[in-house]
């Protein structure tokens, strides 16, 4: 009996030590409207290394094949640790349509069976999915692939930066504000050498525009594609990105932490960013200006009396001072 028992832990050892973790595996079988069929198994895991390996395809007898292609290679069973890209052929028989379904699915990212000229399937267990404009009796080896879809792009994607900060403007579609973000217009005024920031109180920015988002710092934020935003009016001294090979370069500053600083790179600003442009009339602007905000918000209203709030930067950090007094923006007094 301990014999027994001996052999039957050493038998579950070796099962185990052949188990693998694969990121994706399938079979997926191809069946020709003749009756034939005939299945590929897909296994996609990290201990099978960078190369494209497998057993080869046996194409004797009849029906149509479906195969991974690696090199000059063709094989029924695809494994590596990544197939994304892998291109598969199929050598069709007389039918007129050819069927594919998927079973014995295993991982955790599965793999996609992508059609160049159609749609792309999941392969996920029971899939099934019929394809009747392959020419019968042929080869087609530039059509079908392994993959996964990249995920549509729904947004502009802003990282905010430790002030909580960035520059942003639309170069396509108009941009919503999401749920935690701020957006600002900005205007120098030379009297007191400061940008005020001004809130813009829509729900969208629209393209061609160029603002200070502020929220989280360090936050990264999906501004949602939409269109019909509303003309902005406000005076602005921010413009797009997609203005600046046409922009004068004198007097342009750029966004660095919670100040706007002169510029004096070659680079052009990146896309979706925005810059400063001084009015004509500024004069003898300072190597970098202070930013100040012109809103009022439920955090602001500290106290009841009716003094203006103003809300400003210093050190990284937001403040707002009513009267001769300063505040937090949890609304504690700053000694």
């Amino acid at each position: 009996m301990k014999k027994i028992f001996l052999m039957l832990l050493g038998i579950a050892a070796t099962i185990n030590a052949m188990a693998v973790d694969y990121t994706a595996k399938a079979v997926i079988t191809i069946t020709s409207s003749t009756g034939y069929y005939k299945p590929m198994i897909v296994q996609e895991a990290a201990i099978y290394g960078n190369s494209v390996v497998g057993a080869e395809m046996n194409f004797e007898g009849n029906g149509a094949f479906l195969y991974g292609i690696s090199g000059g290679t063709k094989l029924q069973v695809v494994r590596g640790a990544d197939l994304e890209g892998v291109q598969l052929g199929v050598k069709t028989d007389a039918g007129t349509e050819f069927t594919f379904t998927v079973s014995s699915v295993e991982g955790s990212n599965p793999l996609y069976f992508m059609d160049a000229q159609g749609s792309n399937y999941l392969l996920e267990n029971g899939a099934s999915f019929t394809i009747t404009d392959l020419a019968a009796n042929s080869t087609i080896e530039n059509r079908f692939s392994l993959g996964r879809p990249s995920a549509p792009v729904t947004g502009y994607n802003v990282t905010l930066n430790g002030a909580g900060l960035a520059t942003f403007s639309a170069d396509g579609d108009d941009a919503t504000i999401p749920d935690g973000v701020e957006a600002y217009t900005a205007t120098y005024q030379d009297a007191t050498q400061e940008i005020v920031l001004n809130k813009i109180t829509a729900d969208a920015i629209p393209a061609g525009v160029g603002v200070i988002l502020y929220g989280t710092p360090g936050a990264a934020v999906t501004l949602p594609y939409t269109d019909g935003a509303a003309a902005l009016t406000a005076e602005n001294n921010l413009y797009p990105a997609t203005a600046w090979a046409t922009a004068d370069k004198n007097n342009v500053f750029v966004l660095s932490g919670n100040q706007m600083f002169k510029y004096v790179g070659t680079d052009p600003v990146p896309a979706n960013k925005a810059f400063m442009k001084l009015p004509g009339g500024a004069n003898n602007a300072p190597a970098r200006i202070s930013m100040r905000f012109n809103t009022t918000t439920a955090v602001e209203n500290v106290e009841t009396e009716a003094v203006q709030p103003v809300k400003f930067i210093e050190n990284g950090e937001i403040f707002i001072r009513r009267g001769n007094e300063v505040y937090n923006l949890q609304g504690q007094l700053v000694k």
